[in-house]
């Protein structure tokens, strides 16, 4: 492991990353918008803008907050109008009380000591916490065991690389809010209407195009290069030996907590 952030690894190729990351299905951004409180819509951790454009779309009054430069850079050019500030949610003030906070794949990285109410102090009553997550299952078996012998060769076990999870990962039927989302755990003491959104799609890459998404994965990035080089050979080489294409079922969930009126 090298001495870089983690959370801060992305920018060292941030157009490739544009590129190569998954984005969100519309409806759920349509579906947030209309639950949300009125105002304003804070992006916490917005990357290069893979959420930040759909709800651009909607012509809200958005802003965005990316504390890494390389990143923003992109996310400038592609939400041109939109407010970019260099920042991460924690060294921010808010400026105004927002009616919606969405961070699209990057709550996480948010100090976990004062997420909740650095939320609660930027929303203005009835306002929306809206954090959500993409879920990458494998639905054949035979290349999710082969993946995932890789993954435990190379150390990666429990490291939620994108293909550690197939359809049978899946609960049976519903979880409670606080055991499906450990990044919102004792959210329940500022907040309330606790619930989760959940979508479904599908996405397939490449053998090519899928080494270039798991190079842009914190946890990739963070190895030394050699080892990476490595892993990924391994990882691309199963790939190819089942057809050169891995084919994922995508779940797309939403946090909600809802700031008391």
């Amino acid at each position: 492991m090298t001495t870089r952030e983690r959370g801060q690894v992305f920018g060292e190729l941030a157009e490739e990353y544009d590129r190569v990351r998954p984005g969100y299905p519309a409806e759920l951004v349509t579906d947030v918008l209309a639950l949300a409180g009125p105002g304003p819509v804070l992006e916490v951790g917005a990357g290069t803008g893979k959420a930040s454009v759909l709800f651009a779309a909607h012509d809200v009054n958005l802003t965005c907050l990316e504390p890494d430069a390389r990143m923003a850079a992109v996310l400038r050019r592609r939400v041109p109008g939109v407010p970019v500030v260099g920042t991460t949610f924690e060294a921010w003030a808010p400026d105004r009380p927002y009616g919606l906070i969405v961070s699209a794949q990057a709550w996480h990285w948010v100090d976990a000591a004062r997420r909740h109410e650095l939320a609660f102090a930027a929303l203005a009553p009835g306002g929306l916490l809206a954090p959500f997550w993409n879920v990458f299952l494998v639905p054949d078996g035979d290349l999710y065991a082969a993946l995932a012998e890789v993954d435990a060769r190379h150390g990666l076990t429990g490291n939620h690389t994108p293909h550690s999870m197939h359809p049978g990962n899946l609960p049976a039927g519903p979880v409670p809010f606080a055991e499906q989302w450990p990044e919102l755990i004792g959210i329940e003491a500022l907040f309330t209407d606790l619930r989760t959104l959940g979508y479904r799609s599908a996405r397939s890459y490449r053998s090519a195009e899928y080494r270039a998404y798991l190079s842009s994965i914190s946890i990739y990035r963070m190895l030394d290069d050699t080892r990476r080089e490595t892993v990924l050979d391994d990882t691309i080489a199963v790939v190819d030996a089942h057809g050169g294409t891995i084919d994922f079922t995508v779940h797309t969930y939403v946090a909600l907590a809802r700031r008391p009126t």
